[in-house]
């Protein structure tokens, strides 16, 4: 059994991989302290493990105290994915390409999986929302916008003056009746306001059909503004770790 990690900024994904299926699919908080004690929460109780393969954006002391908790536990080394200029018929189209986080690099490898001669838009919606386009397993380059979370702590944080309290209210509010909502509003008009125009734009500068894949924890909370033909892939990172095990 390999054990799957995915370590975001905020949250950290995981899985077991048979070598044919995922289970144990979970997921829990990202913080600054007691990271060895959430270690042993989750996965004290995993036997017969092979292989750690992770996922790392989130800085090199996160990575040595899971280096750290895994020996001690399972005496395996952890294996740390790291992006390429080419691998697994993907080409990195970045400038300097050990630069491009390694979760995009690993979305890209698995929707070039799912479909290799299509032209692909993985829109990947975490602590910021990532957006690469492949086409025919070469990268064509990406962008990145400020996630939810993020965009509303940043207006909240540099604002004087805004005092909010977290809403009773479950779902989106067009017109707010306060603060709370009313950036939670802004936030989510921004971010699919500008996925929506960028759709467009790569459709309309596109010879061919663009294969849109949404992903990331924030993914089902943007897709009812987005439109119906994305596909939600929810392990998406995941997939490209189970590739990269074919090295």
């Amino acid at each position: 059994m390999k054990l799957l990690i995915d370590i975001g900024n905020s949250r950290i994904k995981w899985a077991l991989f048979d070598g044919e299926h995922l289970s144990n699919n979970a997921v829990f908080p990202h913080t600054k302290t007691g990271m060895k004690t959430a270690f042993k929460k989750n996965w004290k109780d995993l036997s017969d493990i092979e292989a750690i393969i992770i996922s790392n954006v989130a800085g090199d002391k996160i990575a040595k105290q899971l280096t750290e908790w895994c020996e001690k536990q399972w005496t395996l080394t952890p294996t740390f994915i790291h992006s390429e200029i080419e691998q697994f018929g993907v080409k990195n189209g970045y400038d300097t390409p050990e630069q491009l986080g390694v979760d995009r690099w690993l979305t890209l490898i698995a929707a070039h999986q799912l479909n290799p001669t299509a032209t692909s838009c993985i829109i990947d919606c975490g602590t910021a929302i990532t957006i690469d386009l492949i086409s025919n397993g070469q990268h064509q380059g990406g962008l990145i916008l400020p996630g939810l979370q993020l965009m509303q702590s940043s207006l909240i944080d540099n604002t004087e003056g805004i005092q909010t309290e977290k809403s009773e209210k479950k779902q989106l509010q067009q017109l707010a009746t306060n603060t709370h909502d009313a950036i939670q509003a802004g936030a989510f008009y921004t971010i699919t306001a500008s996925l929506n125009q960028l759709i467009d734009d790569l459709d309309a500068d596109s010879d061919n059909d663009i294969h849109y894949l949404i992903t990331g924890g924030d993914a089902e909370k943007l897709l009812p503004l987005l439109p119906e033909y994305i596909e939600h892939y929810p392990h998406l990172i995941l997939g490209g770790l189970i590739v990269s095990l074919k090295t």
